[in-house]
């Protein structure tokens, strides 16, 4: 428990830092776009990039493994669209689906995996990374463009997630991968202090909007998706693995903790990309994160 919570503790400092900065320069949105461009085209896609550039050698049940925990992301992504709809403030369905689905499998999960199993969770952590990045990234502008006839109801999405910099970040990384080269310094540091500046710069970002949407509820629908994304996610991930057997076990729970992680930072990120419910996207961050100091070390104490 006491890991989970030291991992988990940052985050909260990081939004805090932006709330206070908030509070007493009182900027408005407008003058967080360009922090917001440098976290959305620069600083993530850094992290992406390096991140998944290192991925381990294939191994014999990781179509298997992947087509599992995929699956029940998608089905969570559903399930929180599915709760959003008609709602009466407006918000859109998708961002709901982003509180269900999208664990911080970014900024937690290595570090949390490893921490918790060793360096083996690191592998079967990095193939989730890169199956759910592109899974919530093909999702995610197919869901925005309900407003579309015809063929641009498909070829809108399809731009969107071809020339989306999370997707060709990791596309590039996952090209590069298989190249066998490797980076040299000077380009190398560069995406390292990028990729090191994501997580800090995107809850500080949090931080500076939430100051500015104070009083914020967990209204019943984002408490059914975030019950959905702490409890209904690692308890379906561990089912699938009862009833699918062979692999390891290992892999196994690191699949659960992933499952089990908050709302990704990123979940703010795109929704204030898209300009559509940034604020629902902030409470999601925060208070998924919250709660996860319960759920997390209650989860990891019982795989343990």
């Amino acid at each position: 428990m006491i890991v989970a919570l030291e991992l988990i503790a940052p985050f909260f400092l990081y939004i805090l830092a932006g709330v206070t900065a908030q509070l007493f320069l009182r900027h408005g949105d407008e003058q967080q776009r360009w922090l917001d461009a440098f976290i959305f085209y620069v600083a993530l896609p850094a992290l992406l990039f390096q991140s998944v550039r290192v991925v381990p050698p294939n191994d014999n049940n990781l179509v298997g493994f992947l087509a599992i925990t995929t699956s029940i992301t998608g089905a969570m992504f559903v399930l929180g669209w599915l709760i959003g709809r008609k709602n009466r403030s407006g918000d859109s369905p998708a961002v709901f689906g982003l509180a269900a689905s999208y664990s911080n499998i970014g900024y937690m999960g290595p570090a949390l995996t490893v921490a918790v199993l060793g360096p083996e969770a690191g592998a079967p952590a990095a193939f989730i990374f890169c199956a759910d990045v592109l899974l919530i990234f093909t999702i995610w502008p197919t869901m925005l463009g309900h407003d579309s006839r015809g063929l641009g109801r498909i070829m809108q999405p399809l731009r969107k997630v071809l020339t989306h910099p999370f997707i060709l970040a990791t596309l590039a990384a996952l090209l590069f991968a298989q190249s066998g080269l490797t980076l040299p310094a000077y380009i190398d540091s560069p995406l390292t202090g990028f990729q090191n500046a994501a997580a800090p710069t995107a809850l500080f970002s949090l931080g500076l909007t939430l100051a500015r949407n104070r009083g914020g509820r967990v209204e019943r629908r984002l408490g059914a998706c975030l019950t959905a994304k702490l409890v209904v996610h690692p308890l379906a991930v561990a089912a699938a693995f009862v009833v699918v057997s062979g692999f390891d076990p290992v892999w196994i729970a690191t699949a659960i903790i992933m499952g089990a992680l908050p709302p990704a930072a990123n979940v703010y990120v795109m929704a204030r990309a898209e300009g559509i419910s940034v604020a629902l996207a902030a409470r999601t961050v925060l208070y998924g994160t919250v709660f996860s100091a319960v759920t997390l070390p209650l989860l990891i104490y019982l795989l343990s």
